[in-house]
């Protein structure tokens, strides 16, 4: 490229735009960041309504976040048609608002060091020749992305919200879009541009202009008719931003700057707070933080929570989105910013009955929706913005549990925990029953131990699960781990009694925990604690820090795997299909909180494939981190549903049509619900744990023999 053909590389900017029309462009411009800013204002004042947020993050996690998550839109991925459309629309509309900022710097240096409009400081040269065809693709992703957009509103799929709105906003901008390229079009004609392929797309609709007769002296009103068209509807966007859908976009934005909890954590309760306020859980909005109130602006209801919801699923009264926008709807109706998102018909109860008027536990959002959350994080887990339905239902649970609202089997199980120290409502002295004949040592007598193995409340009073907790004996044994249990002074962890929402009898069960921890040099990680239970496992890395516990925690299927990688535990390759013991096809039930919380979901397979053959473990359609749930989580594991209300009863069809002849499993309640699902079923799958299955390959290192099925269970 020779040097006059470089200094021809630029474009005046604001070209055939009058002072006049210029100083109201400027003016209107003012005025629409004023109506920005004092939107924003606006939802700023209600969102500080909420309670502090006690964790703040530094400037430096701020920006990595915006950076992974608002710029490079990590979460907004695996959604098919819609994620691209998202990934178009979104970075077609940053590159043009980038872009256009680049375009009024320049226009602002230029003024301040005199320059003319045909001398640019920087708009021009090499810089131009990629700002051109960068800024034509961009609003070709812009327009893309709407049209993908508009198909997937026509289709109206009944998980996305719809409003009429929406078309106005996306008609909005591809009228900007449209507009922008016919802008450029006759800038080209008007200029006589050289080079006009940089506009790649502008050129096109030069041409076309020419081919309808237009010429380069006749289309100077056309091109001042564009701009303004093109300028107004762009501020109009701008201004609506606050107003519209499009706030999810700064809400979007705020949230995910503060960082996205790991999954399975729960905000805690301080108990001086209950004791200074009288108050515990939520029954008011402005009882919600002040993240959470962001989380409401920031659901775009796109339906993403309902359609991984396993209630929903199972027609359960509970929708996630539907439980967002419907406390949205009431924060507006009760503070003053009305008519944005109404609430959801189910909840209307028509008449004079207003939003307002009502409670919010019992009025807006029914318990019966609350009650049927598994709080298995799917719908935390699949939202692209960081919103979490769950933490709104178990704060609002809370408050239920407070107000005795809690009745019949789940509020037994609440009362047996508290008295007995476990939901089976059992005396602490028969906690060691499973370990009959095993010699299972406890802490106090192997205090030099260095794995605890945390057996649960399931397996040491279900007679069922008391098989898991001998086979684990086995393979610790076999393996050399020097181990002990905590016997009788083990209790229930209060998992499930905090997802219920009985916050204070989970503090009390944890606090115990704790001291005995302490009293045996486990609280701080001097031992490894081992469970089979992936809520126990959770509890014991989510909850219990909270209170000021640093615990060494693992799943059995990852210690178990450990072990046999370091050549401890050896189990012949195999051994289930070639034995004929247990069944020659498995498929595997990926438990909610240890694959999708904790993200665990190689060691099972690798043990199971180790035991079963590689060819004979069959997956499910719904495996890994996309798994579903059994049901029993978040406390359903005590609500009495008739069979064939059960929420993982879809979980358990999908098993049966895999034709393996064993569903393996690596939680206790998972055990327990896909068992019985199966027992109602015309089927002969038999459902068990993973260690179960590795138990009985056990070689002694002593004999280098298999024992024998009966030898290995010790039943």
């Amino acid at each position: 490229m020779d040097g006059q053909t470089h200094s021809l590389l630029t474009r005046e900017i604001f070209g055939n735009v009058s002072s006049t029309s210029k100083v109201i462009f400027y003016l209107l411009s003012l005025a629409v960041v004023g109506t920005l800013a004092w939107g924003i204002a606006l939802r700023a004042r209600l969102w500080r309504m909420g309670k502090p947020n006690t964790e703040r993050p530094g400037w430096r996690i701020i920006l990595i976040n915006l950076w992974k998550l608002v710029f490079l839109q990590r979460r907004v991925g695996g959604r098919g048609t819609a994620s691209v459309a998202h990934f178009l629309l979104f970075g077609g509309f940053v590159v043009l608002s980038i872009g256009t900022g680049l375009i009024a710097v320049e226009h602002v240096l230029a003024s301040l060091l005199g320059r003319g409009p045909k001398d640019p400081v920087f708009h021009k040269g090499l810089y131009f020749a990629v700002y051109e065809p960068v800024m034509e693709l961009a609003g070709l992703a812009l327009l893309v992305g709407c049209v993908l957009f508009a198909c997937r509103r026509w289709k109206r799929p009944p998980e996305i919200g719809h409003e009429s709105r929406d078309w106005l906003l996306l008609s909005l901008l591809v009228t900007i879009g449209v507009t922008g390229f016919m802008l450029e079009g006759l800038r080209i004609l008007r200029e006589q541009t050289p080079l006009p392929g940089l506009s790649f797309v502008g050129a096109i609709f030069a041409q076309g202009l020419e081919t309808v007769g237009m010429t380069a002296s006749g289309v100077a009103g056309w091109h001042s008719t564009a701009w303004w068209l093109h300028a107004v509807m762009a501020l109009a966007l701008i201004a609506l931003f606050p107003f519209s859908r499009l706030l999810h976009a700064i809400a979007g934005t705020v949230r995910l700057a503060v960082g996205i909890e790991p999954l399975g954590t729960l905000s805690s309760v301080p108990i001086e707070q209950v004791e200074a306020t009288g108050e515990i859980g939520v029954a008011r909005v402005e009882q919600f933080t002040r993240r959470q109130l962001v989380e409401l602006d920031a659901c775009v209801s796109c339906g993403r929570c309902e359609q991984a919801c396993p209630a929903f699923e199972a027609g359960k009264p509970l929708s996630p989105r539907n439980i967002v926008q419907d406390i949205r709807g009431h924060m507006e109706a009760t503070f003053g910013w009305r008519a944005t998102s109404p609430v959801s018909p189910q909840f209307q109860t028509g008449g004079t009955d207003s939003t307002a008027a009502r409670s919010l536990v019992g009025g807006v959002i029914l318990p019966e929706a609350l009650w049927s959350c598994t709080t298995c994080s799917a719908c935390v887990d699949v939202c692209p913005l960081g919103v979490s339905p769950l933490g709104f239902i178990v704060d609002m649970r809370r408050f239920l549990v407070a107000d005795s609202q809690l009745r019949g089997s789940p509020a037994l199980a609440l009362q047996k925990t508290d008295r007995t120290g476990n939901p089976w409502g059992m005396s602490a002295q028969d906690r060691m029953a499973w370990a009959t004949d095993l010699h299972v040592p406890t802490v106090q007598e192997n205090p030099d131990c260095e794995v605890i193995y945390w057996v649960g409340c399931a397996a040491a009073y279900d007679r069922r699960l008391q098989k898991v907790a001998r086979s684990v004996v086995k393979l610790l044994r076999a393996a050399g781990v020097n181990f002990a249990v905590l016997g009788n002074l083990e209790r229930c962890t209060g998992e499930a009694a905090r997802r219920m929402g009985d916050e204070l009898l989970f503090q009390q069960l944890a606090g115990k925990n704790l001291e005995t921890f302490a009293r045996f040099g486990v609280r701080r990680g001097a031992k490894r604690i081992v469970s089979h239970c992936p809520h126990c496992v959770n509890s014991f890395q989510q909850d219990y820090p909270q209170l000021g516990a640093s615990l060494d925690v693992i799943h059995h299927t990852e210690f178990l795997s450990e072990l046999v990688r370091a050549g401890r535990l050896k189990i012949p390759p195999g051994h289930s299909a070639a034995t004929g013991i247990g069944a020659t096809t498995v498929t595997y039930h990926d438990p909610c909180y240890l694959a999708r919380v904790q993200g665990v979901t190689a060691a099972p397979r690798a043990l199971l494939k180790l035991a079963s053959g590689a060819g004979n473990l069959v997956e499910m359609p719904r495996h890994g981190r996309q798994t579903a749930c059994c049901g029993a989580g978040g406390g359903r594991m005590w609500f009495d549903d008739a069979p064939d209300q059960r929420i993982g009863r879809s979980r358990v069809t999908e098993a049966i049509a895999t034709g393996a002849q064993t569903l393996a499993v690596s939680c206790p309640f998972c055990l327990i619900t896909t068992a019985d699902g199966l027992a109602g079923r015309a089927c002969n799958t038999a459902v068990r744990d993973v260690a179960e299955i590795l138990a009985d390959g056990l070689v002694s290192e002593r004999t280098g023999n298999a024992d024998t099925p009966e030898t290995s269970h010790g039943f």
